[in-house]
């Protein structure tokens, strides 16, 4: 019994070691509907892909506050997609329709 517990202790270090499993990246959907994205705060893993789908008759883009993404104009059934690499919240919005709050958040982690 004392030898199980001496070698559980040696390995204990070696297994805080390994590395997490990294998760599957996933596809995530945000819905342009009306004057909205629905929905309007979403939180995804770094990696994982989001896609933005305009359902809506309008036509409506995806702009991000600090520039570090925009979409062209998405006519109704048009998507735009989008990898995110790096930790963040991204915070953007709809052009044409920024003054009547269609805005959203991603929140990578």
């Amino acid at each position: 019994m004392l030898r199980i517990i001496i070698i559980l202790t040696l390995m204990g270090p070696l297994i805080s070691l390994t590395p997490a499993p990294r998760l599957q990246p996933v596809t995530k959907l945000i819905l342009m509907k009306g004057m909205k994205f629905v929905p309007s705060k979403m939180e995804v893993n770094i990696g994982d892909t989001v896609i933005w789908k305009n359902e809506s008759g309008g036509n409506h883009n995806v702009i991000a506050n600090d520039g570090s993404f925009k979409s062209d104009m998405l006519e109704k059934d048009q998507i735009y997609a989008l990898v995110f690499e790096k930790k963040g919240s991204y915070k953007y919005f709809c052009q044409p329709h920024r003054i009547m709050g269609m805005k959203g958040i991603i929140d990578v982690k």
